[in-house]
């Protein structure tokens, strides 16, 4: 139940974006985020802020996503591997069709990054916070300590923070892009939860002797 009101949630918030953002020009909010954060003519772009791009792109989505579910399947966790997976493919599927519905073109950006397609929702948040959401919830599960969980979780949420501001940064998405691909990414991992939190899910891990550190 805990899940699925967090994907109504996450739900309404993007419904909310969509009434909000115009079908041509931007928010205000997208103006003021780009002013303040956004990359200018002639700058130089920051080279610690590469990483994010490809981490959370489909390629390094995939790897990232491939590796830790490899990890999770050697430790006998296959059912949270499996959910993983199926996360972030969940939320590939679902920002491209969403794309392919809203067609907002990108904003006019200085080429720092060869980017393509639509803008909203970004892509970059969706999957980062599908895949960095997904990895929380399952080590939240099976952590033994609370500074565990609380390390793991930090960790997460900067990757998804740094993901969306880096897209901002360089000028290739608004920030209602930005907000609508973490709402979506959001949707996935509820769905993520709640396959895992099903009751035949429930007895099992009862038995399950498996934990991280």
């Amino acid at each position: 139940m805990k899940a699925w009101s967090v994907a109504a949630a996450a739900a309404l918030l993007f419904v909310g974006i969509v009434w909000w953002v115009p079908q041509q020009g931007t928010t205000s909010l997208d103006d003021i985020i780009r002013e303040a954060w956004g990359l200018k003519a002639g700058e130089q772009p920051s080279k610690l802020l590469q990483p994010f791009n490809i981490l959370a792109s489909t390629a390094g989505a995939a790897a990232v996503s491939l590796t830790a579910a490899a990890i999770l399947w050697l430790l006998r966790l296959r059912r949270e591997a499996l959910a993983l997976i199926g996360t972030v493919a969940a939320a590939l599927l679902l920002n491209n069709g969403l794309k392919l519905l809203f067609a907002r073109e990108r904003p006019v950006h200085e080429g720092w990054l060869d980017v393509g397609g639509y803008s909203f929702p970004s892509g970059h948040a969706m999957i980062a916070m599908a895949l960095y959401g997904m990895l929380t919830v399952i080590i939240w599960s099976y952590a033994r300590t609370r500074t565990v969980r609380l390390a793991v979780a930090v960790v997460c949420m900067f990757m998804i923070a740094a993901t969306g501001y880096a897209r901002i940064y360089f000028g290739v998405h608004y920030a209602t892009d930005i907000i609508a691909g973490y709402a979506g990414g959001l949707i996935c991992v509820a769905a993520g939860g709640a396959f895992l939190n099903r009751e035949t899910y429930s007895s099992a891990k009862s038995t399950h002797s498996t934990s991280f550190p």
